[in-house]
């Protein structure tokens, strides 16, 4: 096992240095730059004004230069400087010539959209797994049907649209939630719990937006991979042997079924990932989402890269945990796995 986690974690290396060649090249398709940005507040920028910008950020070199300057500074994680005003650090905190430290941005975001990812898959494993197993356990039945038409729900609503549903009737015609940042007015003079008693209230719209698609798709996952197992043969075989029914869906049906699941929760990662731009834009939320989005909108090439990169090396750690899971869960994968 221990050989097989170091073969995939050597692995990773070249996986990511090509994802971010490729994801360096594309950002660099779009048009415009950080320039354009910055003269579209002064219509009165001259050209060599522009220049000047360009030769500073290293823009007027070829794009292969400027990658390769990227993949030097990343190899000291060092994803450089944001090209906007406050020229803070992109991955980490660093001190300034008068010693100040500047917090990294990546620094402050990442916690914030793990923390939302992390309680969006509980929240599907938590709601998911019970409605895919009452849904195949109960087949063609009323259970089933309106577990169903949820499902189908879950996947036609936009999320956006139903956040901005959300904000309205729980924020504004109902203010039982807050729908706008992290804290409340007066967060620092709170004790531990009304601090977590006021985060809860921040996160709770966001997170159940961010898993909403999430719960659909793997409780259809669940009740069909549950509808397979429970026709096998060793079902039908433990019911035979006089087995508690709770004892062949939960220890016998449901392990079984749920193999292919550790799978698709490792791939989900980037979908939640992409899925936090739109909740974090929408509820001012200072994640990684909202500073992707911002990121985009002024060309601020470093600032897109270290997400993009971080994104990319959380997928693939997400992918090895799966992996590593699947083994865990199956003695035969877990043979194969230490051979």
């Amino acid at each position: 096992m221990i050989r097989y986690l170091l073969k995939r974690l050597f692995w990773m290396v070249p996986l990511l240095i090509g994802i971010s060649l490729i994801s360096f090249f594309i950002m660099h398709l779009a048009p415009g730059d950080i320039t354009t940005t910055e003269a579209g507040f002064n219509p009165k920028a001259s050209e060599e004004s522009r220049q000047k910008l360009r030769e500073l950020y290293n823009l007027d070199k070829p794009l292969i230069v400027q990658y390769g300057l990227w993949l030097k500074r990343m190899g000291t994680l060092d994803f450089g400087t944001s090209f906007a005003s406050h020229q803070r650090p992109v991955f980490w905190e660093k001190k300034d010539d008068q010693g100040n430290v500047n917090p990294g941005m990546i620094q402050e975001a990442l916690p914030v959209t793990l923390l939302i990812n992390v309680l969006s898959l509980l929240l599907i494993v938590v709601i998911a797994l019970p409605l895919g197993v009452i849904s195949a356990v109960h087949q063609n039945r009323p259970p089933d049907r309106a577990i169903t038409v949820f499902v189908f729900v879950g996947f036609a609503v936009p999320g956006f649209w139903l956040a901005l549903i959300l904000m309205y009737w729980l924020g504004v015609v109902n203010p039982w939630l807050p729908i706008s940042g992290l804290h409340g007015l007066g967060h620092e003079n709170m004790g531990v719990l009304g601090r977590l008693w006021d985060l809860g209230k921040h996160l709770a719209i966001p997170v159940f937006i961010s898993a909403l698609s999430g719960l659909a798709g793997i409780s259809l996952f669940v009740r069909n991979g549950m509808l397979d197992v429970l026709h096998q043969d060793y079902i039908t075989t433990a019911r035979a042997k006089g087995l508690p029914e709770n004892t062949v869906i939960y220890r016998h049906a449901l392990r079984n079924a749920l193999l292919p699941l550790i799978t698709l929760l490792g791939l989900s990662i980037p979908g939640l990932i992409g899925g936090s731009v739109i909740a974090e834009s929408l509820f001012a939320i200072p994640g990684m989402g909202k500073l992707f989005y911002d990121a985009v909108l002024m060309r601020d090439f470093p600032v897109i890269m270290g997400i993009l990169t971080i994104g990319a090396a959380l997928t693939l750690l997400g992918n090895l945990l799966a992996d590593l899971a699947y083994a865990w869960a199956d003695p035969r994968v877990r043979r194969g796995v230490v051979q």
